[in-house]
């Protein structure tokens, strides 16, 4: 099973799906007539950049994986190189909704909650609670697609909104913007 995550630009993310995929194969087995299989995790880094993510899942496959748990960096240009030759791509950290869709990616699935259900969980929790909130994210198409889905999830109820903020995703410091 390959993990194809951004080991070098934010280790915490790929060293944790890594993490999770290591746990679920070493309880995993499949038994193909009579013979038992085990699964071994095989980490490919994305350095966050979806050419090199694509390319990664072009080389998982050439390297015998049997499915890929992406972080999402690159979906959109790899999706088909695992469709071609049934490889599953599980997507477990990028919750933007537009990356799965079943008809037109039928080889794609979500192992993680998506930006959606987190954002209405997350209003669902705090506007009882009379609390005002401040939405801060950043420029990237990720936190865009959590941007998305945090107005969508605050929309009925704004009063609990005290500030929305876009920040740099490359900035150093976040502090002037805060």
């Amino acid at each position: 099973i390959a993990v194809n995550a951004p080991f070098s630009k934010t280790p915490y993310v790929g060293q944790t799906i890594a993490d999770g995929a290591a746990l679920a194969a070493s309880k995993a087995a499949v038994d193909v007539n009579g013979v038992k299989y085990r699964f071994r995790i095989k980490r490919y880094d994305t350095g966050l950049s979806p050419s090199v993510a694509a390319r990664n899942v072009r080389k998982a496959i050439a390297d015998g994986a049997v499915a890929v748990v992406d972080e999402g960096t690159g979906v959109d240009a790899s999706w088909q190189f695992a469709r071609d030759v049934d490889v599953p791509l599980a997507v477990t950290y990028q919750g933007g909704e537009g990356l799965i869709d079943a008809a037109k990616r039928p080889n794609v699935f979500r192992i993680a909650p998506t930006d959606h259900g987190m954002a209405f969980r997350y209003a669902e929790y705090l506007i009882p609670k009379k609390l005002k909130v401040a939405l801060i994210t950043d420029d990237s198409s990720y936190g865009q697609e959590g941007a998305k889905a945090l107005d969508e999830a605050f929309s009925e109820n704004m009063d609990s909104v005290a500030t929305k903020l876009t920040v740099p995703s490359d900035a150093p410091d976040l502090s002037p913007q805060v």
